[in-house]
């Protein structure tokens, strides 16, 4: 049987689903639901891309179900999300790309932000690809779920960019720096399977879209049912082992992609990339 649930649009392309008037357990509950899905919508836009608004509109929704529910399920529609709206940065004049950049830079911070300090578990459940600075939003969630058919890509030296969204911080204590470095210097597709093997995702499950979502949102609800205040406390423990390294992380990658975006190495993997072709680097 699938999931009710009551649905509060806050962006256009972004929607909150919290589980019709159940604590997770099956019983009511005065508040709207302990469980709650933030679901990442394409609109006109393919691979699930984002803008500024759309970051700000899912950072404030984490922000605010914080003290409503006890486990979100992150979920993007079709695609998890392939990042940044790349031509959405080519049409910025070029004297502005930075600015744009950093824009977007900023608002992912926040989400990222939110997602760590969200009291409870925040699992992604990934469905088609999770690249760029889509991937990073998954690497910052406590769980992470893969349809078997999902791919993960590092992306960002295709482009000519240095990796945003935390991705080198996380990927360093998932994998190590010398994986890291490889995955980063040289961006492949990986797989579900590998995925779970290097340690990025717990779990990998098929079926459709709708069944691998609802799945997912089972196991939120078995989380939900357990000891919240000790999931709580367990996630500040382990987030404890780098406890203000992340934000400072954060803003340094902030520089250093502003500052990238601003060079003739951004504008050519940018336009070889919108382009269809291989770039030419110099």
């Amino acid at each position: 049987m699938m999931s009710e649930f009551d649905t509060e649009r806050v962006h256009e392309e972004v929607r909150i689903e919290r589980l019709d008037g159940l604590d997770g357990r099956g019983e009511g509950d005065e508040r709207s639901g302990r469980v709650a899905r933030l679901v990442m919508e394409r609109g006109d836009r393919p691979l699930n891309v984002f803008r500024p608004p759309k970051l700000e509109a899912m950072a404030a929704a984490v922000e605010a179900l914080a003290d409503e529910v006890d486990c979100l399920v992150v979920y993007g529609e079709g695609e998890f999300s392939a990042g940044a709206d790349l031509e959405f940065i080519r049409e910025a004049p070029t004297e502005m790309r930075s600015v744009t950049i950093d824009t977007i830079a900023a608002a992912s911070s926040r989400y990222i932000r939110a997602v760590r300090e969200f009291p409870g578990p925040v699992i992604s459940a990934v469905t088609g690809i999770a690249a760029g600075g889509g991937l990073g939003f998954m690497l910052a969630s406590d769980l992470n779920y893969l349809h078997e058919s999902a791919t993960l890509d590092t992306a960002f030296a295709r482009i000519g960019l240095t990796p945003d969204n935390a991705i080198s911080f996380f990927l360093v204590k998932t994998v190590g720096p010398y994986k890291a470095r490889e995955l980063l210097f040289d961006p492949e597709p990986i797989d579900a399977a590998e995925a779970v093997d290097l340690g990025f995702a717990n779990a990998t499950y098929g079926g459709s879209a709708e069944e691998f979502l609802e799945t997912v949102t089972d196991r939120a609800r078995e989380l939900a049912a357990g000891p919240t205040d000790v999931h709580a406390e367990t996630k500040t423990l382990v987030d404890a082992s780098y406890e203000g390294r992340l934000s400072q992380h954060l803003e340094q990658e902030r520089t250093a992609i502003k500052r990238m975006s601003g060079t003739d190495t951004f504008d050519e993997g940018l336009a070889a990339f919108l382009d269809g072709r291989e770039p030419e680097w110099d």
